[in-house]
């Protein structure tokens, strides 16, 4: 299973991603990253980049499933990933996750999520078949019910309705986690969500046909689609690596364009590229919700590396962020954290300066000058993410460069 899953990227740039899906851990040489640079694949067609990311959700769907032990049954994440052998690729050390394969053959689904403070970030994210967000909400609580569009299924009095477009909507939470000594009453918020529903096997032997038969495939991709029915492991390892090749070029946008709905109107939303791009930050937020700042170059567009100290300035209270922000560091050779290194800096773990700014220094060794040090190892390129969560979509952050 995880064969299929893995994505063929160049080790540099899968720095922004958020959340969520099974990759290979594979050490990649330098000869190796700058041959998938350099040496791009023929463009696939339209169709092709869509079929990859209905192929790949589908088989993650597989995975996610069997792992929790059926539909319709949560999967929580209990330890923060610090050790740097998470599932996980570029894992938020924010939170922790809770997600489940929605099953709606046999009728609604119910689910009942619990009322928390105000003071910690909890939210709810829905996405569907093709990886659209169909639903997302902060602070959710209370009792939700989700639907098959156009089935008539009954409702229970006073829920909330999400509405899917296919049999199988994906269900993801993210628990804010401030500091080591917090989780505990992360954990407590996971085990007091509620999901009923009928479990069963999820079985998918073709998966682009599985989501044309299962999911109300919207208008403008239909033709996409059944001119893919029978897009293979061979095409999907094809499509990847193309996608691989050309995230570099679409990264300084970030997660702009890459998560929202069908209806989206982020920049670069409707473009076949960008969408297929996300699969590599597989359910990852979109922008109203969080805006993900990938950094793997200095502020002389030269590639991070451990042989080269590196010193960025941040504000402790970032202009037009309403909740809150991490910058999270990891090895462009694992794009994992780095095992027994503090991985992150938040304000829960910093204080700002005389002038409301924190300053972190990458090096291999501790520059003792009253900076906050991000350790990096010697000769390894690494990469950060700035994660900002409920930004002002219209005046986002900039790049720590002044």
């Amino acid at each position: 299973m995880k064969e299929l899953i893995r994505l063929t990227i160049a080790v540099f740039i899968a720095f922004w991603l958020l959340a969520c899906d099974s990759q290979d851990k594979k050490e990649l040489s330098g000869a190796q990253v700058i041959k998938e640079v350099f040496t791009t694949p023929d463009r696939p067609t339209d169709a092709e980049l869509h079929a990859f990311k209905s192929y790949h959700h589908a088989v993650y769907m597989v995975a996610t499933s069997k792992q929790a032990g059926g539909t319709n049954k949560l999967l929580h994440t209990t330890e923060l990933p610090t050790e740097g052998s998470d599932p996980v690729v570029t894992p938020a050390l924010d939170h922790l996750y809770s997600k489940a394969i929605i099953d709606l053959t046999s009728g609604p689904v119910v689910l009942e999520i619990p009322e928390i403070k105000k003071d910690r970030y909890f939210s709810i994210h829905i996405t569907d078949q093709e990886h659209y967000t169909i639903y997302d909400e902060i602070h959710p609580a209370g009792k939700y019910v989700f639907v098959r569009k156009g089935k008539g299924m009954k409702v229970p009095k006073g829920a909330k309705v999400i509405e899917s477009p296919g049999d199988y909507p994906h269900l993801f939470f993210r628990v804010q986690v401030k500091d080591a000594a917090d989780k505990p009453n992360s954990l407590s918020v996971q085990r007091k969500i509620k999901l009923t529903g009928e479990s069963k096997e999820l079985i998918i032997d073709i998966p682009v046909k599985f989501t044309i038969e299962t999911h109300d495939v919207y208008p403008q991709n239909r033709e996409f689609l059944a001119s893919t029915v029978d897009f293979s492991e061979e095409d999907y390892k094809r499509v990847s690596k193309y996608v691989g090749t050309i995230a570099p070029r679409l990264s300084p946008t970030g997660n702009i364009g890459l998560f929202g709905p069908i209806d989206s109107k982020e920049p670069n939303s409707d473009n076949p590229e960008y969408r297929a791009t996300a699969i590599i930050g597989h359910l990852g937020l979109p922008l109203h919700h969080a805006y993900y700042a990938p950094i793997f170059m200095n502020c002389k567009d030269e590639v991070l590396n451990g042989d080269k100290k590196e010193v960025f300035t941040f504000p402790y209270k970032p202009k037009r962020v309403k909740l809150f922000w991490s910058v999270t560091r990891y090895s462009a050779l694992t794009r994992n954290t780095v095992p027994g290194k503090n991985d992150i800096f938040n304000a829960y773990n910093t204080k700002p300066d005389a002038n409301g700014n924190i300053t972190v220094t990458f090096s291999t060794d501790d520059p003792k000058d009253g900076t906050y040090w991000m350790p990096v190892n010697k000769g390894e390129p690494y990469y950060f993410v700035v994660r900002y969560y409920k930004p002002n979509v219209y005046n986002l952050p900039q790049k720590p460069c002044y």
